[in-house]
């Protein structure tokens, strides 16, 4: 009897075995649940102010997946109304521009007219360097006897600077011409003899300008690059300098 009893609680074991055996290798078999498939990317077409990172930021992807996917280069290089490839893209988004969209932030930072300097030309330049603002520029144009920062405004690439953003010299607050009169002084950080503007920059160069003229009356032919003023030889603001795009904007509106 009791010989029964254990063939019988052996049995039940060996049952139990084989079940676990049977179940465990029975869901290996199972096929798995195939990994998420992002769906198929978007296209984007860029607006003024807008950049690649900012693109790239906004629609969650790598900003190396876009130029891979866009064959681009150079992200500084990114024309306004180029239709971009966003790979792995799953929604579309809008994409605010930081400064360059905002005519009545330009404006605040320009202020009311004032009749102090009867300003008459506005010339252009690059700073010639990669990066930097208007506080390093200053110090550099101190350690040279220029009486401190030289142009009266500063227009950043990113790179020490806002990539767009607007910075207003200490010649512009107290309204102080620097060595030609009558003529203001705008900087765009960058040296493009080898580089190209942002389209952030541009931007905001067509807006500062554009209320400038309206302020102060000056018209767009009074709007010029450094080199050509004959005083002495330069390539400033660089022979990338998109000067004739920039005076198509000015002049269509």
């Amino acid at each position: 009897m009791k010989r029964r009893v254990l063939n019988s609680r052996l049995d039940m074991r060996l049952k139990l075995f084989l079940f676990c055996v049977l179940f465990v290798s029975g869901c290996a078999t199972v096929p798995k649940k195939p990994a998420f498939v992002p769906a198929p990317g978007l296209s984007h077409v860029v607006a003024r102010g807008q950049t690649l990172y900012s693109i790239a930021k906004a629609y969650g992807v790598d900003v190396g997946q876009i130029m891979r996917a866009n064959n681009i280069k150079n992200p500084s290089q990114l024309e306004v109304g180029t239709n971009l490839a966003i790979p792995k893209a799953l929604s579309g988004v809008n994409i605010p521009s930081r400064y360059t969209s905002n005519l009545e932030y330009v404006k605040r930072l320009v202020g009311e007219k004032r009749y102090k300097v009867p300003w008459r030309t506005i010339t252009l330049h690059h700073s010639a360097t990669k990066e930097g603002n208007a506080q390093s520029f200053d110090r550099n144009h101190r350690r040279r006897g220029m009486g401190g920062l030289f142009y009266h405004f500063v227009i950043g690439n990113g790179e020490g600077s806002k990539d767009g953003g607007i910075e207003v010299g200490w010649r512009w607050k107290k309204q102080v011409e620097a060595n030609r009169p009558v003529d203001i002084q705008i900087c765009l950080v960058g040296d493009f003899s080898c580089q190209s503007v942002s389209s952030e920059q541009f931007g905001s160069m067509v807006k500062l300008i554009k209320v400038l003229e309206e302020e102060y009356l000056i018209p767009v032919s009074n709007i010029r690059i450094h080199r050509s003023i004959h005083a002495k030889p330069t390539e400033c603001p660089g022979r990338n300098f998109p000067f004739e795009r920039l005076l198509y904007e000015l002049r269509k509106n």
